[in-house]
This record gives structure tokens, C-alpha cells and sequence, in this order.
């Protein structure tokens, strides 16, 4: 499929595509940290311990949340898809950030049971939706294209950003406050770091301009997409590689606090994962706008079994270089579906194929957990379960690896 179709909103202009679009770039990269995606998903750690000690529930129970949460956006995003194919950006996040923070406040109010913990996760989910990468990566991708790559991973690297600092001062905020008390904090931060991003969106074309988009060419194009090979081991991929990953970042601390690391410490060592998935995704999309994107992805996955082995193996000597390689890891793995997406079948259904896309992977970093959490509390200890993310990831290197040429 062509993908030189990406240029709906684009006009001849003088300089390079960052000098013009750079604050667009930078105000994405703000909104996915504080979106759905990514602050209440690099926090889960830190609750799951309070909810254990709360209510006695096994790390199982406390991984529904995220399995409710990732289900309820993956049934969403091909919706949402639509809507910012159509609409642009600025009033679906609008939305969608005011929902956030109403959700977090009925989360601190009301969980006192796993059903209404997971029924008001979901509804987190689809409150929050039009904050995840979606709606941010379709408005990078339609102004970028020879730097695509590096705009995404600035924009994405966000998430590392909320992954670096989120675990440290959302374990702050229990400390002080409580649990409850933490998503209180969690509301006014999004509400006031929400209110920043609409207004700045808000004065830039890129981000407030609806996409011209032909719904008649956009279904052909999605179901042309859809016919392809190319889209389901892409799919299948991303699938077997959010299994692995998920189960990791949700149960890291808990991981580092078996092995004998204080909470203070293990959440620092967690912080190290929010540097790395930074890295990865500059580093990535870097590499992705000049090495062929699947190569790139073999390559770090490889690194990531290694690093996830040796944790399983020799334990906390090696508890901080694995937590890089598992951020660098995550780093790229959001990257590349954007990437991916939009070299493999252009923007003319942009929003359709990466929400489904995008929802295969939720669907995975939900499942990935509960498996993690499952099989450590039938085994007693960590190790089995890091093998199996192990072997998840494996699998996924094997899928990359049977990606085809990008078209001319």
C-alpha cells in the first residue's frame, strides 16, 4: 500500500518538519504521560502492595484492574479512531482528560471490593480514552514523515517520563496520604496539566485541523489492511509482545521486594524503567527512520530476554541493568505500532487500523499481569513467571522477523 498518502494536512512550507511542528511534538509528549495510557498504568504497582495489605487480595485479584481497564479501551479504540480521524484532536482530549480525573476521584471514594474495583477501572478506561497515544500519534504522523520516526519518540517518550517519576511520587502520595488519598492527587494533577494541553492545542493547526479523510476510501482502505498478512503479524507480534511486557512493568516492584529490596529502593529501581523507555523511544525512533523497523525491533527484543533471564537467574545483582532493558523494551514497543501502521498502510484509515491494532495490544498488557501474577501465586516466587514473559517475547522476535519490505 502506499504510504506517501500521509500528507492530509500538510502544505509546502520552508524549514524542516520539527522547526514547524516542534511545540505540537512537545505538548503530545505531555498529554500521553498524563493520559490513560500511561500515569495510572506505571502507578498500578504501587497500589497493587496497599491492596494486598488492605483487603488480603492475591496479586492476581489486584492485576483485574488492569485486564478490566485494558479491555474496556481496547472495545473503545476503534470508536475513538473514528472519531479522531474526523475530528481532530484538541475536543476528544478535552473530554477525555476531565473523564480521566472524574475517575480518579470515584476510585479513591469507592473501591471496596474487586467488583467495583474493576468495574470503576474500566470506566476509568473509557472515560480516558481519546488520551491515549491514538489521537496524539495520528496528529504526529499526518505532519511528519522523513522524521517521523524521532516525532514519535519524542511524543511517546512521554509515557517514560510518567514512568520515571510517577512510581516515586505516587509512592510519596501513599505514604502521606494513603492510597485514596493518591488518586486525589492523581485528579487535580490531571486536571490542571489537562487544562494546559487543551489550551495549547488548541492555537496549533496540526493538532485542531480535522484529517481530510474520505470515509468511502478510509473503509476500503481498512479493509484492504485487514486483508493483509502483513496486518495480522503485526497484530500477533505486538500481541506476544505486550504478554511478556505487561506482566513485567506491573509486577517489577513486587519482583524487586521478593528478592529483597526495600519499597524505597525498589521504586527507584523502577524509576531506572522510566529513563529507559525515554531512551528506547528517541533511541528507536531514531533508528527506525533509518534501519528497517522490524530489524530494529529483533534486536532490542533480544536484549530484553537476555536482561529478563538473567533477573530469573542471579537475582538483585542484576535487578537495575534488567530494568533498563525491559523500559528500553516498552520504550519501543508503542513506537513501533505508530511506525508500523502508518509505513505499512498510510493515514487514509489511520485511526481505524492503530486503534485495532493499539487494542491488541491492551488486550495483551491486561492479560499479561493477571498470567504474572497467576503463576506466582501458584509457584510461590517470581522465577517461573519471568520465563514465561521470556518465552512471550521470544515468540514475538520470531513474527517481526516475517515482516515484509516497506513499499516505495
Amino acid at each position: 500500500m502506499d504510504n506517501q498518502n500521509n500528507h492530509e494536512l500538510n502544505h509546502p512550507s520552508t524549514g524542516s518538519e520539527f522547526s514547524r511542528h516542534w511545540l505540537l511534538v512537545l505538548v503530545c509528549a505531555v498529554g500521553i504521560g498524563v493520559g490513560v495510557s500511561a500515569l495510572p498504568f506505571y502507578t498500578q504497582g504501587i497500589f497493587i502492595e496497599a491492596w494486598v495489605a488492605d483487603f488480603g487480595w492475591t496479586r492476581a485479584q489486584a492485576s483485574l484492574g488492569i485486564l478490566g481497564s485494558t479491555l474496556a479501551l481496547a472495545a473503545v479504540l476503534p470508536f475513538i479512531g473514528l472519531i479522531v480521524d474526523r475530528y481532530g484532536l484538541v475536543r476528544p482530549v478535552m473530554v477525555s482528560l476531565l473523564g480521566l480525573a472524574l475517575a480518579y476521584v470515584l476510585l479513591g471514594l469507592f473501591v471496596q471490593s474487586i467488583t467495583t474495583f474493576v468495574m470503576l477501572a474500566m470506566l476509568q478506561a473509557i472515560l480516558g480514552s481519546a488520551s491515549s497515544p491514538l489521537a496524539y500519534t495520528r496528529a504526529i504522523n499526518t505532519v511528519f514523515n522523513k522524521q517521523r520516526g524521532l516525532a514519535l519518540g519524542i511524543a511517546l517518550s512521554g509515557a517514560g517520563v510518567a514512568a520515571t517519576f510517577g512510581p516515586t511520587l505516587i509512592s510519596g502520595a501513599v505514604a502521606e496520604f494513603g492510597w485514596r488519598g493518591a488518586y486525589f492527587a492523581m485528579a487535580l494533577f490531571t486536571l490542571v496539566v489537562g487544562a494546559v494541553i487543551v489550551i495549547v492545542l488548541s492555537r496549533l493547526n496540526g493538532a485542531k485541523t480535522p484529517a481530510n479523510i474520505d470515509p468511502k476510501a478510509a473503509s476500503e482502505a481498512f479493509k484492504l489492511a485487514r486483508a493483509s498478512r502483513t496486518y495480522w503479524i503485526i497484530m500477533a507480534a505486538i500481541f506476544c509482545l505486550s504478554l511478556g511486557l505487561g506482566g513485567l512493568m506491573i509486577h517489577f516492584i513486587p519482583v524487586l521486594l521478593e528478592i529483597g529490596f526495600t519499597k524505597s529502593d525498589a521504586a527507584k529501581i523502577a524509576g531506572v524503567i522510566g529513563i529507559a523507555v525515554v531512551l528506547g523511544r528517541l533511541l528507536v525512533g531514531f533508528a527506525v527512520d533509518r534501519i528497517f523497523a522490524p530489524r530494529v525491533a529483533i534486536a532490542i527484543l533480544l536484549a530484553c530476554i537476555l536482561g529478563v533471564l538473567a533477573l530469573a537467574t542471579l537475582g538483585a545483582a542484576v535487578a537495575l541493568p534488567a530494568a533498563f532493558v525491559i523500559g528500553f523494551s516498552v520504550g519501543a514497543e508503542v513506537d513501533l505500532i505508530g511506525y508500523l501502521v502508518a509505513r505499512y498502510f498510510g493515514m487514509q484509515a489511520y485511526g481505524q487500523i492503530y486503534g485495532r491494532q493499539y487494542a491488541a495490544f491492551l488486550i495483551a498488557t491486561g492479560l499479561g499481569p493477571v498470567i504474572f501474577g497467576a503463576v506466582r501465586d501458584a509457584s510461590d516466587n517470581y522465577i517461573p513467571s519471568l520465563f514465561i514473559a521470556a518465552a512471550f517475547m521470544l515468540v514475538s522476535t520470531t513474527l517481526f522477523s516475517k515482516l515484509p519490505k516497506f513499499q516505495p
